[in-house]
């Protein structure tokens, strides 16, 4: 690093100070997730061994619980980073491979905006849902300025309806399907309106919720104008699986 940077990253007061006190929070992170992730392992043996219900429920919450330490310093780093990176360019390029790394997916094609996300919507009682949120948020705004410099078409919904489908993998206990009254669908709501609708206002979004078995966990999204919903739903093939609206 040349004397330049240094200069510009020190500035006023003990920078580097807080930047070591941001690295030992992260390391302190690391361990919490480490300890709690042999927890869960423990559990999952439990489990397997008496086959008892209480025990992969209890798996299951340690996972969360797991899952909240990991994205805790997921963002930690994340942060730091934006405050080390002095390269514009390279710190753009970051966040591009941030998309590709979560696998989040956006499709627009006869009048559809379709938002694949690895993951399925959180519980609306979650107290921690960034590590959606965010990565959707990057999604949809690299993916605009591409189509900005492709010339392609970004679409603006005035009177939209929103189709959530929750994919949830066949393998696992049926119990993990949730009612999708208890499924958070604001925060989403709110990014997608950000950049493809007119407002998030229940005056201008209807939404519509679909559970089905699938492969492997995901949530796919579905936007468009409210008049073509009808015929869409109506070509929309359904495979076996469990459906119903909210």
């Amino acid at each position: 690093m040349g004397k330049s940077s240094i200069t510009a990253l020190t500035g006023e007061g003990d920078v580097f100070g807080k930047l070591k006190a941001q690295m030992d929070r992260a390391q302190e992170m690391t361990g919490r997730t480490e300890k709690l992730l042999a927890e869960a392992r423990g559990l999952l043996h439990a489990y397997i061994r008496q086959k008892r219900n209480l025990q992969y429920s209890n798996y299951c919450d340690m996972v969360l619980e797991v899952s909240k330490c990991s994205e805790k310093l997921t963002e930690m780093l994340r942060r730091l980073a934006l405050e080390v990176t002095l390269d514009e360019e390279k710190y753009e390029d970051y966040k591009s491979d941030l998309v590709l790394i979560h696998g989040i997916e956006i499709v627009y094609t006869a009048g559809v905006l379709k938002v694949s996300l690895p993951v399925l919507v959180p519980h609306r009682k979650e107290s921690y849902t960034d590590y959606l949120y965010k990565p959707l948020y990057t999604a949809c705004r690299h993916w605009c300025m591409k189509q900005a410099e492709t010339g392609g078409t970004i679409p603006e919904f005035e009177k939209s309806t929103v189709c959530f489908e929750h994919r949830y993998d066949k393998t696992l206990p049926l119990a993990r399907v949730r009612d999708h009254d208890n499924l958070e669908e604001k925060h989403v709501l709110d990014v997608l309106a950000g950049f493809f609708m007119q407002s998030d206002n229940g005056l201008y979004v209807d939404t519509y919720h679909v559970t089905r078995l699938a492969e492997k966990d995901r949530t796919w999204i579905y936007v468009m104008d409210s008049c073509c919903f009808p015929a869409w739903l109506s070509r929309f093939h359904q495979p076996e699986g469990i459906e119903k609206s909210p």
